[in-house]
């Protein structure tokens, strides 16, 4: 009898240090893979492999300003004002405002890129950043789709065009950080799957049908 009870605790304690372990993977994979790494990231591989553009520190530079810097700058500053709770705003309605600063910055920032004469591809990315996080501001104002996978969808498909085309490891990706997500219980599977579908659908539209 002692030993059934000494086991059950042991399976009890096994579960539980696996579900710990598990969580905290998925904050890493949550922290390194957001939008806020995936947009200079995917900017700087589509750049720094065009061999048309001239002035590519330029551009990049650019692009991390108005998808990095300054969108990541008001972070802190809500934060600091006491706007939100965490960094990474867990609460729907502290996302409403941030996502139409950040569809301002996109939408600044694909002027800039305009006047600069950045690649069709690279304005084309900057663009679907603008209108599709407008989109997600409209949505979250009434449920909280997943940024997370809206971050990732839209560059997988930008790469994509730019003949970054791996589907085993871009699948990957996009199943690891929703697995991720459901596990920390920032999001349901609908949130998930529907941000990844929204952005993919709407990035492959706008790059298709404006600049490619």
């Amino acid at each position: 009898m002692k030993l059934q009870i000494h086991s059950g605790k042991f399976l009890v304690n096994t579960t539980k240090s696996n579900y710990y372990t598990l969580r905290k993977l998925s904050k890493i994979i949550s922290l390194v893979i957001n939008p806020l790494v995936v947009a200079p990231f995917t900017f700087g591989l589509i750049i720094y492999n065009d061999q048309t553009l001239i002035s590519k520190n330029l551009i990049f530079s650019v692009s991390i300003l108005f998808t990095n810097i300054l969108p990541l700058l008001t972070i802190f500053y809500y934060r600091k004002i006491g706007k939100l709770s965490e960094f990474d705003a867990p609460l729907r309605e502290q996302r409403i405002e941030l996502l139409v600063i950040a569809a301002m910055y996109n939408a600044v920032g694909f002027i800039f890129l305009e006047y600069l004469g950045a690649s069709l591809i690279v304005k084309g990315l900057m663009f679907c950043y603008a209108i599709n996080t407008a989109v997600v501001w409209r949505i979250t104002r009434y449920w909280k789709i997943s940024i997370h996978m809206v971050g990732i969808g839209g560059p997988i498909i930008a790469l994509w065009f730019s003949g970054f085309q791996y589907p085993i490891l871009m699948g990957a990706i996009v199943i690891l950080v929703g697995l991720a997500r459901i596990l920390l219980r920032a999001h349901t599977p609908a949130q998930v799957i529907t941000g990844t579908v929204l952005a993919m659908g709407l990035a492959y539209i706008e790059l298709k049908l404006l600049f490619l």
